[in-house]
Parts: C-alpha cells; structure tokens; sequence
C-alpha cells in the first residue's frame, strides 16, 4: 500500500467511559492494538472520577484520577478528554447527551466504543444510553464490559479483538490506576487475566 492508501485506512477512534480507568479495563488491549496499528485514539472520561465511600471517605481525588488517566493516555499513544461531570451523576438527558454530541463533533470518529447498555452501574448505564444516542451517525459502536457485576442479562459478546499479543500491556495499563488496584486488592489484575 501506498502511505495515501494507508492513511486512508486508518480509523479515528473514540473510547467513551464513565471514570478515568474505565476504557482501559474494558478496552484497553483493543485500544493498545489499535493505536499500534496506526489508528489515532482519543479517549473521553465524562466525570472527574472522585468518589467517597458510603461513610464520606475519599477513595480517589480528582487530581489522582486526573493523573493515572493521563499516564494511561500516553501509555496508550491516545488524547485524553476529560468531562465536567461528578460520580454517580452521569443521568442520561440532555446535559450529558449535548457534552458527548460535543466531543463526536470534535473528534469525528469511525469508531466508537463505549460502555455496554446492560452493566447496573448507574453512570455505565446512563453514559451507554448517551453514547448510542450522540453517536447514531458514527458508523460502528462497539459495546464493553468493564466490571463483572450481576446484572439482569449477560454481556453477549459478539464481536472480539485478539488482544493476545497486547494482553500483558493491558495488565501494565491497569497497573497505571494504583489508586483503584489499591481499593481493590489487585482484583482487577486477576479478572482480566
């Protein structure tokens, strides 16, 4: 192939998520892949990604999460856009829906991927309704499971990407968010093995 020919069969991609390290669990082999293989990335996090326990306990800063995400980002060879929204606060309407219609006309990706329509997460739920409907003239979207909660149906994937020669970066990548593999006890290592 020519470089014209090349160029013209790079992709401009856009990986949507809740919180800084959601994309990497549920694509981060993909995204790593396909940065590899020429594709330019752009990665947006809706919310600032602080949270506190049920007690009031801050789990991550904002200024944690602002900096795991940004090591993630170039870890990943991708742009980080990071929205304006607060955890447990991302309600599908026209806030979060007009912010994504936003950040798809800035970007203009061919592809998408996003957070699966099933997970219980409240903000992975509403930001997957927000990403289907922001998105509708992009044309392909992808859907990913980054957690193993219960949920009412099960993931059914249907489309997959060999990450086999990109699994032990991806573990590398998850590494990146020492604040939740902290919180976690290094679960999220184990389940994505």
């Amino acid at each position: 192939l020519t470089e014209h020919e090349e160029r013209d069969l790079t992709m401009n991609i856009l990986a949507v998520g809740a919180h800084a390290d959601d994309v990497e669990l549920g694509a981060g082999g993909s995204l790593l892949k396909w940065a590899r293989d020429g594709h330019s990335i752009t990665i947006y996090t809706a919310t600032k990604s602080a949270y506190r326990s049920p007690d009031g306990d801050l789990v991550r800063s904002a200024e944690v999460a602002a900096n795991e995400a940004s090591v993630a980002a170039e870890f990943i060879g991708a742009d980080l856009i990071t929205g304006p929204f607060e955890c447990f606060q991302l309600d599908f309407g026209s806030t979060l829906n007009v912010a994504l219609v936003d950040v798809v006309q800035s970007v203009r990706p061919d592809l998408v991927v996003s957070h699966w329509s099933g997970d219980t997460h409240p903000d992975h739920k509403g930001l997957a309704s927000a990403t289907l409907h922001a998105c509708k003239h992009v044309p392909r979207i992808l859907q990913y499971a980054s957690n193993w909660y219960m949920s009412p149906s099960s993931f059914d994937a249907r489309y997959h990407v060999d990450i086999s020669e990109t699994l032990e970066k991806k573990l590398e990548l998850i590494k990146i968010y020492a604040s939740e593999n902290k919180r976690s006890g290094g679960k999220w290592l184990n389940y994505f093995r």
